[in-house]
């Protein structure tokens, strides 16, 4: 990635610090120059080492940058290409981070002519937000949408994707419909759902209820407790797809309620199974893009120092753990934790290790399950 020489980070919150972190720890040799109208976050940034310098202005910030990355809401990125666009140099690429594509595309028409914009979106993110945050390691094995149109020059892209890869992420080319298309159906309309029934519960104005709130409650509303004015953008910023999905999601809703009222057990089981059906086919680590992992589920004790035990033993057999999740409820899967690795002679020399300690463990081969990511 030595074409990327001088980037501009527009934005130093979660997802761009965690940008500009990833680009480092993978050892990617560039001038990080932050902007933000948040002076403080940007301060912080230059703190923590995310940023190599700070910008005045929005203008000297992306002036001789070889990539500008936005990281900021999808609403403020029109003014943005209006004050940047005398500043790019011929030649510079424009990417960003958000959760909308489509307008973020048409935003971009406004960049000059020689200026190539390809939208980004990493299904990757966290409850937390702000710099403090940001991790290295946030795009790690993620999903990252690249949105590339007509206008977007082959080699521009290729470069796109292999700093994508670069950063641990894998790259998935898609047309900005489809993008927000999918996405409204995966995870905006999830949230809205999820802070619908955070909400129900709040109007019941019981708070007896918050004490019993099983896991099936704070599960299902946990993605409610993100940051309402980012969501608040998505909502409008997408919301031909997502009425299109609340619609589709209130018809559901009634035909189900009548089953219940009218007593039809039949249909109520049908839909039950129906729901249940689709749930347990779900890809757990979408086939079609990542590669094939391997796992395997490892039984422990809940106690302390369960888990470091396990990650010690494979440390020492130096085995590199791709992905770990305790798995809160076992579905089917001997085992409360889920080890993933790339290569099958990693696992097999992790199962090696863990047997001679007398670990009692599952094998199971080519699916991972990623956390839901937004």
């Amino acid at each position: 990635m030595d074409d990327f020489k001088k980037i501009a980070l527009v934005g130093t919150g979660l997802m761009g610090g965690s940008f500009a972190l990833a680009i480092k720890e993978r050892g990617i040799q560039c001038t990080v120059t932050g902007f933000d109208s948040d002076r403080k976050a940007l301060e912080s940034a230059l703190r923590l080492g995310i940023v190599d310098r700070m910008g005045k202005t929005l203008e000297e910030t992306v002036t001789d940058a070889d990539l500008v990355m936005l990281a900021v809401p999808v609403g403020h990125y029109e003014s943005i290409f209006n004050a940047l666009a005398e500043s790019l140099k011929k030649g510079a690429v424009v990417s960003d981070l958000g959760s909308v594509k489509e307008a973020a595309v048409t935003a971009a028409e406004r960049l000059p002519e020689g200026v190539s914009f390809v939208g980004g979106h990493p299904l990757a993110g966290s409850e937390k937000g702000g710099v403090e945050a940001a991790s290295p390691y946030l795009f790690e094995n993620a999903y990252y949408f690249l949105t590339p149109t007509e206008r977007t020059p082959v080699e521009v892209l290729d470069r796109i994707k292999s700093l994508v890869s670069t950063i641990g992420a894998f790259p998935v080319l898609i047309t900005p419909q489809k993008h927000d298309y999918i996405v409204a159906r995966t995870s905006h309309l999830p949230h809205f759902v999820a802070s619908v029934l955070a909400c129900t519960m709040d109007e019941e104005n019981d708070e007896e209820l918050k004490n019993f709130t099983g896991s099936g409650f704070r599960d299902t509303t946990r993605i409610a407790a993100g940051n309402p004015v980012m969501w608040e953008e998505i909502f409008f910023y997408n919301q031909r797809e997502l009425l299109d999905g609340v619609e589709k999601l209130e018809n559901m809703l009634r035909g189900f309620r009548q089953s219940i009222a009218l007593k039809k057990r039949i249909e109520v089981r049908d839909l039950l199974e129906k729901g249940k059906k689709y749930r347990d086919t779900l890809p757990q680590a979408g086939k079609d893009y990542l590669p094939e992992w391997y796992q395997i589920y490892v039984d422990i004790k809940d106690e302390p120092g369960a888990l470091a035990r396990i990650t010690s033993i494979i440390g020492q057999a130096e085995v590199n753990i791709k992905e770990i999740e305790i798995l809160h409820a076992r579905e089917g899967e001997k085992g409360a934790v889920r080890l993933a690795f790339a290569e099958a002679e990693e696992e097999r020399r992790a199962m090696k290790a863990l047997g001679e300690k007398g670990l009692s463990f599952t094998r199971k081969k080519g699916e991972m399950n990623h956390a839901d990511r937004t």
